[in-house]
């Protein structure tokens, strides 16, 4: 290189000017010895020539091993700076040609070494950052079983301590042997595979409803294509079995809501024309029958339409919303259920001041409470009083019907507002009901970003309460749906 030397020449230069020196030296005690004639003054010129002699080669010796060794030194300390993560050090080359190339060449590695780990690092990171934003749970596990790792998404689906699972086995992690007999078939299999697992309720999930997986496994591969371990990844499928169930229980309850009065009305109108039409007394009665379970069958069509209706509206953002003086939509649903209320003896009571006027769709609004006095109706004493009040809490409009009825069970609370739901089956189609009241009001609050609940006390009455927000973003709003009934 340019500018450097080899150290072989630095050592011949300081070989051939020490031989030189000593030369000199030599010829010069000689010439005096020679001068002086005498064998000691030679002796003493030999002595004097072997003594520079050393001394100048201990002195340059001493130089260029300094100047070695300071070069090492430095490539040392850049080396153990480099091995301690310092790749951004640069050495100072040295200005052996030898030493310089090496110190160039370590520069060079550190270089292309800080290149590659910052090149994996990011991709690490990024790699880390998918796995963690997947909803489904990615779990990787080596040939023995221990776990490789696994994303934020899947210790929230097995429900193991992130910190302490990584090297352990999946035995001692998972206990479902459902799960555990998966990753076995993973790691023996060389296709694919995948089954649905069910995982036992655990006391803090929702409502202690188990919880439904399904798995995807496939063997995990080396660069060089050998085996090293198994990569499952897990979905919760709970809300969509939920939903299929709810889908399929909904689909049975229409069915059966349909038939009932359909085979009563078959029923009555082939023993009309078996000869029951020449009785007057037994016609009239069939046919007030027929009329009855017609009207019934009408009516759980028309509440049906009225779900799909809102449903729809909701999720295409088309319920509008307006400032209304709720007393004014109160006293509506009031008017609408005066004349059921009045055959019972029942009187309504109205608590809601004149100035709270929510945003709020008023015909839904008032629909949603005429079906809560219509079942506060039904299920009140003859001669009582039904409490229809709303008032303002912080940010939301509260309307609450109670009623001094019959209460309802604790155990059916949580089911009451789903589809076709009834405490009292006989006694809710007795008296007309059917079966989608409180889903409609659910529909409702919803639509309106809000929510209905219930308290009741057997043989004290029900209170249901719908919560509004007083002031939307905007003009309209959607609502996902999950109703039901009383």
């Amino acid at each position: 290189m340019p500018g450097k030397r080899r150290i072989i020449w630095r050592l011949y230069a300081a070989s051939l000017v020490s031989t030189v020196i000593c030369c000199a030296g030599t010829a010069y005690f000689a010439a005096r010895a020679a001068r002086g004639g005498g064998a000691e003054d030679v002796s003493q010129a030999a002595w004097l020539t072997a003594i520079v002699l050393c001394a100048t080669v201990a002195a340059v010796g001493f130089i260029i091993s300094w100047h070695i060794g300071r070069d090492l030194m430095n490539i040392r300390t850049g080396a153990e700076r480099f091995a301690a993560g310092d790749l951004v050090h640069k050495i100072t080359e040295p200005g052996s040609d030898e030493l310089g190339g090496l110190a160039e060449s370590l520069n060079r590695m550190a270089a292309l070494l800080d290149e590659k780990i910052r090149t994996i690092t990011r991709q690490s990171h990024e790699q880390q950052a998918v796995l963690s934003s997947m909803i489904e749970g990615v779990l990787a596990v080596d040939n023995d079983e221990r776990i490789l790792s696994l994303n934020h998404a899947a210790v929230e689906l097995i429900g193991a301590d992130p910190g302490r699972v990584i090297g352990r086995r999946i035995q001692e992690v998972v206990r479902n042997t459902q799960l555990q007999r998966f990753v076995a078939r993973a790691l023996s299999s060389h296709e694919p595979v995948e089954a649905d697992v069910v995982l036992p309720a655990s006391p803090g999930s929702d409502a202690g409803e188990e919880r439904y997986l399904q798995t995807h496994g496939t063997v995990l591969r080396d660069a060089s294509g050998k085996s090293i371990g198994a990569l499952v990844v897990i979905n919760d499928v709970t809300r969509m079995r939920r939903l299929e169930n709810l889908r399929r229980d909904f689909v049975a309850n229409v069915s059966h809501e349909l038939k009932t009065p359909v085979t009563s009305i078959k029923g009555f109108i082939e023993t009309l024309r078996d000869g029951a039409m020449r009785e007057p007394d037994n016609a009239d009665q069939f046919l007030a029958i027929i009329s009855r379970q017609a009207d019934r069958l009408n009516s759980i069509i028309e509440d049906l339409l009225k779900l799909s209706r809102i449903e729809q509206d909701a999720e295409r953002s088309q319920i509008e919303l307006s400032p209304h003086r709720l007393i004014d939509v109160l006293q509506s649903a009031i008017n609408d259920t005066a004349a059921a209320a009045g055959d019972r003896g029942l009187s309504v009571t109205l608590d809601c001041p004149h100035d709270l006027e929510p945003r709020i769709n008023a015909p839904l609004i008032e629909q949603a409470v005429v079906n809560l006095l219509d079942n506060a109706i039904k299920y009140t004493e003859n001669g009582g009083v039904i409490e229809l009040a709303a008032r303002q809490e912080n940010a939301e409009a509260v309307i609450q019907v109670r009623d001094r009825g019959c209460g309802i069970p604790a155990e059916h609370l949580p089911r009451l507002f789903e589809r076709f739901y009834r405490v009292d089956k006989a006694r809710s189609r007795k008296q007309g009901g059917t079966g989608l009241g409180l889903a409609i009001v659910k529909h409702i609050a919803q639509a309106h970003r809000g929510g209905v609940s219930v308290q009741s006390t057997p043989g004290a009455g029900s209170t249901f309460t719908i919560r509004i927000p007083v002031a939307p973003a905007d003009n309209s709003v959607a609502g996902s749906v999950a109703p039901s009934s009383r």
